[in-house]
């Protein structure tokens, strides 16, 4: 089975390579490799083109953000699933042969795969083993921080996180919005949270592969915007997620929370951050009428099942 594994990058050349290094030693032969340059200055378009021609290369020419990234890599893919990979990761070199495995195996309402993520400093601690929704409809790694030896067994999760996972495509084209598979204006952080959500509402699960894993250098990219910058874009599109994806009660429950954001998103970002909501607001509406029409799954009943 062919395997399309998408790669956003932005000015991080070294460690792109060592995530090319480590897909050119895969075990699995039937990969395809895509990296979206998001409009580095540094050598990363080189480099890549240089030592591994076998690599599709697409430049964006400016930063157009993890999501958007991601959707230019999956438009210019191929497979049957589309695997996708930090730039700062480092894969195992079963990572693809067992996704692919996994998702031979997954029956058709799967339509998302999780691998395990470790840290790079740290490869004996869990990074990550998928996303939990919480009751304050934000997003948390599962298993963050505990030893590798506690990882969980294969088993359905709420969503994968982006940084290393695999998507079924016929699942991808049934969820998507005019905005893309991943919604762009998210730019960045809760993209993944809030396909997987579109996606469960829809009628599709997820699993965690454990004998699939990465190391992750973690946040190697994202500590250069600064953290005021951070903080704003978190509790905007946490905003975002909630308001396409959330019931009514669910918004209710939340309204505290919201509050708080609010207050947070003006401290970090003025003004100018709180306009930014504004705008987002009637777009996030038009999007979830849209999830409405793809919906098979009630918002109270994935709720339940999952935020906790």
């Amino acid at each position: 089975m062919l395997l399309s594994v998408v790669i956003v990058n932005w000015n991080s050349c070294e460690d792109l390579r060592l995530c090319l290094e480590s897909l050119h030693h895969q075990t699995h032969y039937n990969l395809e490799t895509i990296v979206v340059d998001n409009g580095s200055s540094d050598e990363s378009v080189a480099m890549t083109r240089r030592g591994f021609p076998e690599v599709m290369v697409i430049e964006a020419r400016e930063n157009l953000g993890f999501a958007e990234g991601c959707n230019r890599g999956i438009e210019a893919s191929h497979g049957d699933w589309v695997a996708m990979l930090n730039n700062d990761t480092i894969a195992d070199t079963a990572w693809a042969a067992e996704l692919v495995a996994a998702a031979m195996d997954a029956p058709p309402s799967c339509g998302m795969l999780q691998s395990l993520q470790l840290f790079l400093s740290e490869p004996d601690v869990i990074n990550s083993t998928g996303l939990v929704l919480t009751r304050a409809a934000r997003g948390y790694d599962r298993d963050g921080g505990k030893p590798k030896s506690q990882a969980p067994a294969a088993g359905e999760i709420f969503c994968p996180t982006a940084g290393a996972a695999a998507y079924r495509r016929s699942m991808l084209d049934a969820i998507k919005l005019p905005d893309g598979w991943f919604d762009s204006r998210h730019f960045m952080y809760y993209e993944d949270l809030d396909l997987g959500w579109r996606a469960q509402l829809a009628g599709f699960g997820a699993r965690f592969v454990p004998t699939s894993f990465v190391l992750h250098k973690y946040h190697g990219s994202t500590r250069r915007h600064g953290p005021s910058w951070l903080k704003v874009i978190l509790l905007i599109n946490r905003i975002r997620t909630l308001l396409k994806n959330g019931s009514i009660r669910f918004w209710i429950e939340n309204v505290f929370v919201t509050g708080f954001d609010l207050l947070g998103i003006l401290r970090h970002g003025g003004f100018r951050a709180i306009r930014t909501l504004v705008e987002a607001v009637p777009s996030s509406l038009r999007s979830r009428s849209l999830i409405n029409r793809m919906r098979k799954v009630s918002r109270e009943s994935v709720e339940a099942r999952w935020a906790g």
